[in-house]
């Protein structure tokens, strides 16, 4: 059976697909992002085919972008020349980016199990400047779910490992770290916004 990545080199079409649509577009995301003056520099952490680092780069925003999917990345680059990628894992220590004014994981942290989340809020508080703000979408839920883990894809089976969190689960592994600010609008029932600060 193959894992995450494996999965999303896959699928990175249909992603790109749905995600360079209208309809994929996250529109609390670029509330967040407008909240900062023109040049800052985002971080799309988990930016699988860039679609979101497209929008974010359309407001005027420097943006870099980080994903483990060699196909979702060769798309990402391929539409967004002028946005710099990286492939690499949120959990590596990716300091080499430099520092970022925001950052946002647009459902990244689904593919990180809860043991591991302090680490992903670690990895990406290290590059995030004072004050910096983080916009996280997860899937609400305890755990490992199989029925959104386990995918067949022609005739291959993965396991992407899906895992839903709770906001009492990144208050409590971001703290000391970041500090929750708000939920914001989300229109996909059984997820959730949610935006941070560093503290």
């Amino acid at each position: 059976m193959k894992g995450t990545a494996a999965f999303y080199d896959a699928t990175a079409h249909e992603w790109a697909a749905s995600g360079y649509s209208d309809e994929g577009e996250v529109h609390a995301l670029l509330a967040f992002a407008r909240q900062y003056p023109a040049g800052s520099r985002f971080l799309d952490l988990c930016c699988g085919c860039g679609c979101d680092s497209a929008r974010i780069h359309a407001l005027g925003y420097d943006v870099v972008g980080i994903d483990f999917s060699e196909e979702s990345l060769r798309i990402a680059r391929e539409k967004n020349p002028d946005v710099t990628f990286y492939q690499d894992n949120l959990l590596n220590d990716y300091s080499y980016i430099g520092q970022v004014d925001a950052a946002y994981v647009i459902a990244g942290l689904v593919h990180i199990e809860t043991a591991q989340l302090r680490q992903a809020f670690v990895r990406i508080r290290s590059v995030l400047k004072a004050g910096g703000g983080l916009f996280v979408m997860i899937r609400e839920g305890h755990g490992k779910m199989l029925d959104r883990s386990i995918k067949v894809v022609n005739g291959e089976t993965y396991d992407r490992n899906f895992i839903g969190h709770t906001l009492e689960e990144l208050i409590e592994t971001s703290l000391g770290l970041f500090t929750f600010v708000k939920e914001v609008e989300c229109g996909d029932p059984g997820w959730h916004n949610y935006i941070f600060q560093t503290a």
